[in-house]
């Protein structure tokens, strides 16, 4: 009487064919995952350094109120994934004569880190 189905060795030699196909896909998966924590940092740090842009924009339009933003001390903002980021506020230069046009550069980095993940430069037109 033979009955259909699978014998143990066959059952084993197929476990073992799909822990070497899944041991193949892991390096795959992890880069993925380190790729998609990037670019969720340099969204979240780029979405910062927009908000200090209109914060300077929005601002008193002087040389004194633009030095008074870049000297302002700006706490850590830390994301829903607990990540904490610096937003810095790098550079505000004044004409020599108003009216006249400052440029302001802002700057985000992971708190602890030097290197930017965002960065950008503005222009606002300054009365005095």
């Amino acid at each position: 009487m033979e009955q259909g189905g699978f014998t143990l060795i066959e059952v084993i030699v197929a476990m073992l064919l799909l822990a070497i196909v899944a041991t193949g896909l892991i390096p795959a998966l992890i880069g993925t995952l380190k790729a998609t924590h990037q670019n969720t940092d340099t969204a979240t740090a780029s979405q910062l350094v927009s908000q200090q842009i209109d914060i300077a924009r929005s601002g008193t339009a002087t040389c004194a109120a633009l030095t008074s933003f870049k000297n302002a001390v700006i706490p850590p903002v830390v994301d829903a994934r607990g990540v904490s980021f610096q937003p810095v506020r790098n550079s505000v230069t004044c004409p020599a004569t108003a009216p006249g046009i400052a440029k302001v550069t802002v700057s985000v980095t992971l708190t602890g880190k030097t290197a930017q993940l965002a960065s950008a430069i503005t222009y606002v037109y300054v009365t005095s």
